[in-house]
């Protein structure tokens, strides 16, 4: 009976790996036709329609793809809580687990510019759309550049743009939030615009990190209340108060995914 059971189990996983090889085989291909094909589509209907409804269905193109993504994997996708109103100015604050957050982001919260690595310029496309969305790269290693790059995001935080921040600096391998980069919170705290705390738990299960393999189909996405810097006496508080919450988040979504509650 023992070994009967052995070998049942034996069968499920190989099963589940072929699965989910033909699952990560989709990711890339599907990844290169909707990137690649189905993006320089929308960025040439985009150019016809003009400035602003090009703009509109542009946006709109990239927030649908981000939902999308999660579908096509198979992965079902737990929000807990609500974002903001969008015509609040704010700057999503959010935990980094995998490859996926981008599209989990630009999905479930909106097509928002990032702040992140300059590394980002070298994938083709990609870099086009993150230009696109108004994005700004930081070369850590050059001072100048990432002076310039903040004064950027300065600009464009007064004239209503949102902003994702991924203060951790890099992807966590096993999702628990890494601790947040020292002054990694100094532009909000600055410009005193609202913090938009956003946790995500799950995606370093789907595809973890350095790896292009799809191992999860469960993932989820809380969003927290605003947080305002001018409450704060300095960005060290300011940044302990919003990890603690980004840690908490990832806790309460780590149980509603396992337990599959259909309530947060």
């Amino acid at each position: 009976m023992e070994n009967k059971d052995k070998i049942g189990q034996s069968s499920e996983n190989i099963f589940v790996k072929f699965f989910n090889i033909l699952r990560s085989v989709w990711l890339i291909v599907g990844a290169f036709l909707y990137i690649f094909v189905y993006g320089a589509i929308v960025l040439l209907v985009g150019l016809i329609l003009g400035k602003e409804r090009g703009r509109r269905f542009v946006l709109k193109q990239v927030e649908i793809f981000g939902r999308l993504a999660f579908k096509l994997l198979g992965v079902k996708v737990y929000v807990c809580g609500k974002k903001p109103d969008v015509n609040t100015n704010y700057i999503v604050v959010s935990n980094h687990q995998s490859i996926l957050d981008i599209p989990l982001i630009i999905g479930y919260v909106g097509p928002t510019p990032f702040i992140a690595k300059k590394e980002l310029e070298k994938f083709p496309m990609v870099n086009v759309y993150l230009k696109y969305l108004g994005s700004e790269l930081i070369d850590r290693g050059n001072v100048r550049q990432t002076a310039t790059a903040i004064r950027e995001v300065m600009r464009k935080l007064k004239e209503g743009y949102h902003f994702v921040i991924f203060p951790e600096g890099t992807r966590s391998p096993d999702g628990e939030v890494l601790p947040f980069k020292p002054r990694s919170l100094e532009i909000a705290f600055k410009a005193k615009v609202p913090i938009l705390p956003v946790a995500i738990w799950g995606n370093h299960l789907v595809i973890p990190k350095h790896k292009l393999i799809v191992r999860g189909n469960k993932t989820g996405i809380m969003f927290g209340e605003l947080v305002h810097p001018e409450n704060f006496q300095s960005e060290e508080e300011l940044r302990q108060y919003v990890e603690s919450v980004i840690r908490q988040g990832t806790k309460r979504l780590k149980e509603v995914i396992e337990n599959e509650e259909s309530v947060c």
